[in-house]
């Protein structure tokens, strides 16, 4: 389109200065439309042909995708629950604790049994889904546009752990799936499977330390992030030791991160895991009822790979467990902007509140299964490499 094309100024070589930017009326339609919800952009797109290419053109995305990421547009970011079947749940309406929880019932548009299912991550509006009989998918909830990715045939064993984000430095999308297997030498080494979007091929990365991770990684600034520790039965499950490993996307090779921070050893824990929230890195501790009152310990690396800045946030007692049948059954889901602590258990979705010390219900599930849940943002991204031009 013409207007996509003006953007520069021009000079006036008898003036010497620039003269006054041509603004088309595509550059303001198109600021305008950024701004506004993909439903209803999805509604204009089937005005005509015209509102069609232009909501589709790869500028709109782009400017549409950054003002959902930075949360400029209001209710662009939701919870994703992986019920049966999947819900969708406005990420502004958990922090009104008087307001009722509206769920939207998403549709894949290719079957999956959600009980076999994994979510891999979240990345940029997409969602990259992993059925327990080897097929991955990455899909769109608002689009419904979906990719199922070619089968990884020479992986050597069961994926243990894996995740999904995009590589700046190429512009693409990376799926990983990692496990580990024995070399000629009894050691054990670690394989990773690597997807790339843009040439729709998976290739083995080689070379790798071995590292003992396990489930979704954490993504935050291009690399994914998991916690590896060590633990001995002493009666009990024991922590022994802990580390933040994480994969950096663009250079695509392991790191310890930091240490956790030392006042983490001088507690008896039986569990540690890791999660995201704004723009932070925070683990959380299932502390032994037999040494602690404290269930569960919250900690925030407010600055990005600075060991001094971990913070201990929260504690939240063992009293307040008993009506969820085990404190090991939960997961934290984010911390919302209000310092409430979203989780998901067994029976749905609860909100602990540690100024008031108390639980919240906040959605009942039918399904007596530990629901997975991962926040995302509402966007126009594809996952169809041939609807990417100049993304």
């Amino acid at each position: 389109m013409a207007g996509l094309q003006n953007r520069r100024q021009e000079l006036d070589p008898s003036a010497g200065v620039f003269k006054r930017p041509l603004i088309d009326s595509d550059d303001i339609i198109i600021d305008i439309l950024s701004r506004l919800p993909v439903k209803s952009l999805l509604r204009f797109r089937c005005v005509c042909k015209s509102w069609h290419t232009l909501i589709s053109d790869s500028h709109l995305v782009r400017k549409h995708l950054r003002r959902a990421v930075r949360g400029v547009n209001a209710n662009s970011s939701k919870l994703l629950i992986s019920n049966s079947p999947l819900y969708s749940i406005d990420y502004e309406a958990l922090e009104d604790v008087n307001s009722f929880v509206a769920i939207e019932e998403l549709h894949l548009p290719v079957p999956l049994v959600l009980d076999r299912m994994s979510i891999v991550g979240s990345c940029n509006g997409l969602i990259c889904l992993h059925e327990n009989k080897g097929d991955f998918f990455l899909w769109n909830p608002c689009t419904r546009d979906t990719l199922k990715l070619p089968g990884v045939t020479y992986f050597p064993s069961s994926p243990m752990f894996y995740g999904f984000g995009y590589d700046s430095t190429i512009e693409d999308y990376k799926v990983i799936v990692g496990g580990t297997s024995s070399s000629e030498s009894d050691l054990l080494t670690t394989t990773i499977a690597l997807f790339t979007l843009k040439s729709g091929l998976w290739r083995t990365v080689q070379g790798l330390n071995y590292v003992k991770l396990n489930g979704q990684g954490c993504l935050l600034n291009e690399a994914l992030h998991w916690v590896e520790f060590e633990w001995r039965w002493e009666g009990y499950f024991n922590v022994l030791s802990s580390r933040i490993i994480s994969f950096d996307l663009a250079g695509e090779k392991f790191q310890e991160m930091v240490p956790l921070s030392s006042y983490l050893s001088d507690q008896k824990y039986i569990s540690i895991r890791i999660g995201t929230t704004t723009n932070c890195l925070f683990v959380y501790m299932f502390n032994h009822s037999n040494f602690s009152d404290i269930a569960i310990t919250i900690w925030v690396m407010k600055e990005y790979g600075v060991k001094e800045s971990w913070t201990k946030i929260i504690d939240i007692p063992s009293e307040l467990f008993r009506p969820f049948q085990g404190v090991f059954f939960l997961n934290l889901i984010c911390i919302l902007e209000s310092g409430e602590v979203c989780m998901s258990y067994s029976s749905g979705l609860v909100s602990y509140n540690p100024k008031e010390n108390t639980f919240r219900s906040v959605l009942s599930s039918p399904v007596i299964l530990l629901p997975e849940a991962i926040m995302y943002v509402e966007t126009l991204v594809s996952p169809v490499v041939e609807s990417w031009a100049d993304i």
